[in-house]
Order: C-alpha cells, then sequence, then structure tokens
C-alpha cells in the first residue's frame, strides 16, 4: 500500500460542535492528494467520540481515558501516522479551502530545506491573528516586542511573533503556530517529537526551534490561509490559568535557549513590556469606551502580576 501524502492530526478536548465544523471543511470536497485524518480525543465529555464515528467514519479516531494535553496527544498519532508529510490541525480551525494543501505540499517538495511550515492563520472577521509564526525567544527578540520596536521597525527588529503584514512570498522564521503545524516525516527521526513535558502552549516554539537547531529551515507562508477560532478549548478553563502557563513555558524556554544569560532580564523586560500595553490599552479603551480594549488592558496586567510576584529561581 502506498503512503498518503499527508496525514491530519486533530487534537480533541470537549469542543464538539467546533470539531464537526473543522472535519466538515476539511472533507467538504476532495483534497487533490492522498491523505488521512486521525482525531484523537483526550477524554471529552460532550460526546466528540461518537459524534467522529458517526458522522465522520473515514477519520481515524483515537481516544484516550485522561486528557493528555497537546503534545502528549499529538505525539501518540505521529507515531501512527503513514503521511509524507504531518499536519497538526486544531479542533477550533476551519479551512476554507482545502485544497490549499497541493500547494502546501509543492512548495514543501520544492524546498527539501525546509523541515516545517505554517501557514496564516486569521479570526473569523478576517484580522490577522498575532501568534502563528515568530522567532526564538532571546534578549533580542524579547525587547523588540517588548516595546513595539518589530512592529514599528520589523526590516531592523525582529520580535518573539512575525506580528507585522508579510507579502505574499514566504518568509523564514523560527517557529509556527501548533494549530496548522506541517512537518516532514523523514526529519522526525533526528529531530524528535514533541516536548511531553509540555502540556499546553509554548509546545510548537520549542518544536520549531529544535528543528532550526537540526540545520533544517522553516517558512511561514501567507498566501495559505486557514481561520483559527483562537483558544476554543482554554475557555473551559479559569481565566488566566492557561496564559500564565504560557508565560512560564516561553520563560522556561528562554533559559534553555541562553543559559548564559540570567533570568531576570527576560523577567523585567517582558513585564515592563506587559505594564507599558497594559497602559496603552486602557487609555485606548478610555478614549473608545470600548471593553475589547479594557479586556485586553486587564489581560495585559494579569501577565504582568504573574511576571513581577513570581518566585525566582
Amino acid at each position: 500500500m502506498n503512503r498518503p501524502r499527508l496525514t491530519i492530526i486533530v487534537v480533541n478536548w470537549n469542543t464538539v460542535s467546533l470539531l464537526r465544523d473543522c472535519l466538515t471543511s476539511l472533507l467538504r470536497k476532495e483534497m487533490g492528494i492522498t491523505h488521512e485524518i486521525i482525531v484523537v480525543d483526550n477524554a471529552s465529555a460532550d460526546g466528540s467520540p461518537q459524534m467522529v464515528a458517526a458522522t465522520f467514519p473515514s477519520v481515524r479516531l483515537i481516544c484516550n481515558n485522561e486528557n493528555r494535553g497537546f503534545a502528549k496527544a499529538n505525539n501518540q498519532a505521529i507515531k501512527e501516522a503513514q503521511g509524507d508529510y504531518i499536519l497538526l490541525l486544531n479542533s477550533d480551525t476551519v479551512v476554507p479551502d482545502n485544497r490549499i494543501f497541493m500547494e502546501w505540499l509543492s512548495f514543501m517538495d520544492r524546498h527539501p530545506e525546509a523541515g516545517a511550515s505554517g501557514c496564516k492563520l486569521i479570526k473569523a472577521d478576517g484580522a490577522h491573528w498575532v501568534g502563528d509564526a515568530g522567532f526564538k525567544p532571546s534578549l533580542g527578540t524579547i525587547f523588540g516586542y517588548s516595546f513595539f520596536l518589530s512592529k514599528l521597525f520589523p526590516g531592523s527588529f525582529k520580535g518573539l511573533f512575525l506580528n507585522y503584514h508579510v507579502e505574499a512570498a514566504a518568509a523564514e522564521v523560527d517557529w509556527i503556530s501548533g494549530a496548522a503545524f506541517l512537518v516532514r516525516r523523514t526529519i522526525l527521526p533526528e529531530v524528535g517529537l514533541l516536548d511531553e513535558n509540555v502540556f499546553m502552549y509554548a509546545e510548537d516554539v520549542e518544536w520549531g526551534c529544535r528543528i532550526r537547531s537540526k540545520g533544517y529551515k522553516i517558512f511561514y507562508l501567507p498566501g495559505l490561509v486557514i481561520i483559527h477560532l483562537v483558544g476554543a478549548s482554554t475557555k473551559k478553563h479559569k481565566e488566566g490559568i492557561f496564559s500564565h502557563l504560557w508565560i512560564e513555558n516561553l520563560r522556561r524556554l528562554y533559559q534553555t535557549f541562553n543559559p548564559s544569560q540570567p533570568l531576570f532580564l527576560f523577567d523585567f523586560i517582558f513585564a515592563a513590556g506587559l505594564l507599558l500595553r497594559s497602559f496603552l490599552y486602557l487609555v485606548v479603551y478610555m478614549a473608545s469606551g470600548k471593553d475589547k480594549w479594557r479586556y485586553k488592558s486587564k489581560e495585559m496586567f494579569s501577565y504582568f502580576s504573574f511576571l513581577a510576584l513570581k518566585k525566582r529561581t
């Protein structure tokens, strides 16, 4: 039996309606390439496994008896994946045109130096979702992000995120979002799987930087678009818990990537940037009266407080 060109892995936890929409978008018409879809369900209690089995019989379903998190669940499926390329896809995504995968895989075929690639992620209203690609955590990228230098002067400063407008040409980055992470199967024996010590958040940053450390390139392809509804699973948790977990994981990765740099520099620069953002969002809220800016101000201050009050190790 010939190997499929693409394996799509979707990890799900209690997002039955979103998962249905995601799978429907993948299967609404022929992709034009051989493929397989694997859904890993992390002990959902909302009928997700039953929905997949009844509505999408062509999808392979793996059911866990506990929530194993993003990395472990994806690694489960990666070990069983048959595709030449493997796409990690969030359950809260919708693919507007499933024939983009032909173009996506064609790009990878033409660029054997590429170990992985990602696409442009947009919100439901069409706005660009900041966080779909970026650069390795370092003093430079933390500083560029914290004080808006990467946004104001993208040609001179890199930030944590590729958060400025990118034209249709492919851009080389250090990592891409785990919401739509395409990896070349043949690099996995050398690079390894996702870090299972990271339960959730920043595992994509770590994996991307590890792929880069092995000499492979990672590309961001803004001409390919997927809708990301952002954070559907985490909204089921208490506000802030997983956001703080993301900062904690990023802090740990910074320490791993920069062992000679004192960690307090990360804390100080990042916390200052978060406080500045909180203040600026508050100013915008007071001028506009729009609640979204008040929420953003509160969110940034929560992140700042987490870093400012954290016990140092």
